[in-house]
């Protein structure tokens, strides 16, 4: 996974939620424009969402190396 890849989805017009794939088989959700920050070799990610605010409660940071893909999500 590269610093491009990561970026055409983060950055996509009109937004669709997508999820990363860890290496380790965990998958992050992002599911709102702007909750992901792309460098080049790695990704701060706003995670756990506040369900009444819509902030992301906490920042985590994940090495591109880490990502094993990307999905978009299918629901519109």
């Amino acid at each position: 996974m590269n610093a491009d890849e990561v970026r055409r989805l983060a950055y996509q017009n009109p937004f669709r939620s997508f999820r990363v794939i860890l290496r380790t088989g965990e998958s992050i959700e992002i599911s709102r424009a702007l909750r992901t920050t792309v460098a080049e070799d790695r990704v701060l990610l706003g995670v756990n969402e506040d369900p009444n605010t819509g902030l992301a409660r906490r920042l985590r940071i994940v090495p591109l190396k880490d990502i094993a893909g990307v999905e978009v999500s299918s629901s519109v």
